[in-house]
């Protein structure tokens, strides 16, 4: 089966490629250099540029190329895509972003303003490197999704919420999801009310600050009602977390995550925005101390494209995917290995151990968060498995029992 994705896969691109070399030299031809100005340093460090996106396409360049990006004394080379995924964790995208008509420069998952200190009104230029040398690793990479329910299955793979329920995690203990809070992805009451079913207790916020949490409470049409208790009750903590994995602020407040939820009782919920990138990476790290294989993790963290994206187990995306953000970040940041080694046969609980003293936690607050997620949480009725509600629709509306997926 995998040989034949992959076969499929390679008529795909050839077909592709076979309409776009002959227009290669000509655009290549007419490619040119382009300089614009910074106005805008987005909130996780990311560039916005005064140059729209089809000036770049106006000058020959085409979604594929890599191009040469020159910006304060650096000369870089990055592809020009489309979305953050379309690269590998922590590496370099020019985006064109499609919904907000932008010409983005950023670092998936990374801090490009810091790393390469740049600011408001610096200048970048922009020239053709490689015409489609990133085509192929491009179109294998192309994700879509909608925000609309009924383009999916049921509430829980709408909302993206499921146990976590690899090796050494008790059942039913902890859960991640989808914001149910901040309405951007318009997820939140269906990830809030999925919440109420499994008895949440404690949050991890991993995405927000109290003043975005509390801009969400006063926005209209607010609906989470359950969340909003559980806030006010002081059981739901806003980390506010960059999405630069490797950061030393990044690991500072998983730290002081990791306390709040040694102090306080489960089940608990640990949600970003999408439940994808910095929850995924954070149930990496659990999962890995408690004793998950790596395809565990893998497993669960992949969940999130197979739910977003329905990207389907052992094809050649799913695999370039999961080797491209968890595998990469598990391997760089948990492990402190260089990118490509292989860490299929290494011993994670340990490197997740060491990876958690390196954010400061001690080893008795390890031992204790490891205490945390081993203890089962006390159930009233004989049956182990975890049933939760699926809701068809707002409060009040038929409900039918659906084991939630782990």
């Amino acid at each position: 089966m995998k040989k034949a994705n992959m076969n499929i896969f390679a008529w795909v691109v050839a077909t592709i490629m076979a309409f776009v070399l002959p227009m290669m030299a000509l655009a290549a031809d007419n490619s040119q250099t382009l300089t614009g100005t910074v106005v805008e340093v987005q909130k996780y460090g990311n560039l916005t540029m005064d140059l729209k996106p089809k000036a770049l396409y106006d000058a020959g360049f085409a979604l594929g190329d890599v191009l040469t990006v020159m910006v304060s004394g650096n000369v870089l080379s990055i592809p020009f895509c489309t979305s953050y995924s379309d690269v590998d964790t922590g590496s370099l995208v020019l985006r064109d972003d499609q919904k907000n008509d932008l010409l983005v420069v950023a670092i998936n998952m990374g801090n490009f303003s810091t790393k390469y200190n740049v600011k408001v009104g610096d200048k970048i230029s922009f020239a053709l490197k490689e015409k489609a040398g990133y085509l192929s690793e491009y179109l294998i990479r192309q994700l879509k999704r909608t925000n609309v329910r009924s383009d999916y299955a049921t509430d829980s793979v709408f909302a993206n919420f499921r146990s976590i329920a690899t090796t050494g995690i008790a059942p039913g203990l902890i859960y991640r999801s989808s914001s149910p809070v901040n309405n951007e992805i318009g997820r939140a009451a269906y990830a809030d009310a999925l919440a109420k079913a499994a008895g949440i207790k404690t949050v991890l916020n991993l995405a927000d600050s109290a003043k975005d949490i509390a801009g969400y409470l006063a926005a209209p049409g607010f609906k989470s009602e359950y969340y909003k208790s559980l806030y006010e009750a002081d059981s739901v903590v806003p980390l506010n977390m960059g999405v630069d994995l490797a950061a030393p602020e990044f690991g500072q407040k998983l730290a002081e995550g990791v306390r709040f939820l040694i102090a306080h009782d489960g089940p608990f919920l640990l949600h970003c925005t999408e439940g994808k990138d910095r929850a995924g990476f954070v149930s990496a790290v659990f999962e890995a101390l408690m004793g998950a294989s790596l395809d565990e993790i893998v497993a669960d963290y992949m969940m999130s494209y197979e739910n977003y994206y329905g990207v389907k187990k052992g094809t050649d995306q799913y695999n370039a995917i999961a080797n491209s953000n968890i595998v990469a970040s598990m391997t760089t940041v948990v492990c402190g290995l260089p990118k490509g080694t292989d860490i299929s046969g290494i011993p994670l609980a340990k490197f997740a151990e060491w990876y958690l003293q390196s954010i400061g936690l001690s080893s008795s607050e390890i031992a204790a968060l490891k205490a945390k997620l081993s203890t089962p949480i006390p159930v009233s009725e004989a049956s182990t498995e975890l049933i939760i509600f699926e809701f068809s629709g707002w409060a009040g509306a038929e409900r039918q029992p659906v084991e939630l997926a782990s």
